[in-house]
């Protein structure tokens, strides 16, 4: 007989491996056991390519790492082929475009319309329909963390950081690339042949950025916020007696026969008229779109009045636990097109279509990234529950083979019916993996556990 040759492990077996028991989280010394003979940083780079692809979940750091296959639902290629790959402007907002391609000279100049903002009734009137409406609820809200928004978005502050900065300024014609504004926000490496300008408007959005999440229990929509806005994004960018200023002077708008009002009082004015409005709606999406059309619409400052539009219109979203607008995929041309459509025609329709196609591109970003950072919602929400009844089965020393029965009778009533199963899961879970260095944090003494590890012999 010849020599029987080992067949050597690869990327494709770890595949395999986590996909045959996908609820199952591995640890390292798991997959290790049953690949052979594999280095541990040969393991740990497959793991790192499979969790940047999407495919893998992890949770813990180092020692205490667990890895999980991830769901047809958790990762983005899958989920992003769902949705259109292009937006398909209905009839009606493309006849609304095609009259924007008109020159200039054959499009009738208008200014604001006063009557326009004066004719929205909050919660009576809507721009998007109910459809939209519906549509952005279902798909944008985060399951189970309620009131907890602090929390998420400080977990996916990064991801934040670059997909907001990098669209909102490429909407601007800003050259920099996804990977440069990576460099640049989390490292501070600039890229080599762009504008100073292009560098200090990302890292204006940045602190822009910085400036919503840090204050996300407190962001009234009001002058004060909104001008705040403007002085973190326009900071070097126009004269320094101009940024968090309503203008004075007169300002033409490019591409437009929109001639913007004149004049700070009125321009303050109006300014409160549509936020004291947006304030009053009820729907956030709808109060979203809102203020991402009419701040832009007022033109209130000297310059960066669409970044301010932008980065306003995503604080009702994250202050009522919604995934953040990151306006990822709009193209810059249709931008620019609606928002003429919104100042000339007074039509928003194009406005929202592409507002809607857009927001359910962000949502399967921000979901697919929360979940390969780890971030578990109920299990946050939740914390001081778990540790508790923890601490209770150990007291009681109950064995492990029975939790399961324990938790039927004394699951907390405070947990809502929908999360459940996975409370109790994530108790058996850290009860199984529960170890000394642990034991602080719950409030259990040395002898408690070792007591309770007895009882499992």
């Amino acid at each position: 007989m010849g020599k029987q040759v080992a067949k050597v492990a690869d990327k494709t077996q770890v595949s395999n491996i986590l996909k045959a028991a996908p609820e199952h989280w591995f640890k390292l010394s798991e997959l290790k056991a049953s690949l052979g003979d594999v280095p541990d940083r040969t393991l740990r780079r497959w793991l790192k390519a499979l969790q940047d692809g999407a495919q893998l979940l992890r949770k813990g750091e180092r020692k205490a790492a667990r890895y999980r296959w991830a769901d047809s639902g958790e990762t983005s290629s899958q989920t992003l082929n769902t949705l259109e790959p292009d937006l398909q402007f209905s009839p009606l907002s493309q006849s609304l475009l095609t009259r924007t391609e008109a020159p200039p000279y054959k499009r009738p100049p208008v200014t604001y319309n006063t009557q326009w903002i004066n004719q929205y009734l909050p919660n009576e009137t809507f721009y998007l329909s109910l459809e939209q409406r519906t549509l952005l609820h279902e798909q944008g809200k985060r399951q189970g963390i309620h009131g907890k928004a602090r929390t998420y978005f400080q977990k996916i502050l990064n991801r934040m950081l670059i997909d907001i900065s990098f669209n909102s300024a490429r909407l601007e014609g800003n050259t920099y690339t996804l990977a440069d504004t990576e460099n640049l926000v989390l490292q501070g490496i600039s890229a080599t042949g762009k504008l100073n300008e292009e560098r200090i408007m990302i890292l204006n959005h940045k602190e822009a950025i910085r400036y919503l999440v840090q204050n996300i229990d407190d962001l009234p929509l009001n002058e004060n916020t909104v001008c705040t806005l403007h002085y973190l994004l326009a900071d070097s960018l126009v004269a320094p007696n101009m940024a968090g200023k309503i203008r004075d002077e007169a300002i033409g708008v490019s591409g437009t026969t929109y001639a913007p009002l004149e004049g700070r009082a009125r321009l303050t004015e109006y300014l409160n008229t549509l936020l004291n409005k947006a304030a009053k709606i009820e729907d956030c999406f709808e109060q979203s779109f809102f203020l991402l059309g009419h701040i832009a619409y007022l033109q209130a400052f000297i310059d960066v009045n669409k970044r301010t539009a932008r980065l306003a219109s995503i604080i009702p979203l994250i202050t009522q636990d919604y995934v953040p607008q990151s306006f990822v995929d709009m193209n810059q041309d249709d931008y620019l097109k609606a928002c003429i459509c919104f100042y000339e025609f007074n039509r928003p329709e194009p406005l929202t279509e592409l507002y809607v196609w857009s927001y359910l591109r962000s949502c399967v970003r921000y979901k697919v990234f929360s979940k390969v950072v780890s971030f578990d919602e109920i299990a946050a929400l939740y914390r001081p529950q778990r540790r508790a009844i923890i601490a209770d089965i150990i007291r009681a020393q109950v064995p492990l083979k029975t939790v399961s029965i324990y938790l039927e009778k004394h699951c907390p009533q405070d947990i809502l019916e929908t999360h459940q199963e996975k409370f109790k899961k994530d108790v058996e879970d850290e009860l199984e993996h529960l170890d000394l260095p642990n034991i602080t944090g719950i409030g259990l003494t040395k002898k408690e556990f070792l007591d309770w590890k007895q009882v499992q012999i």
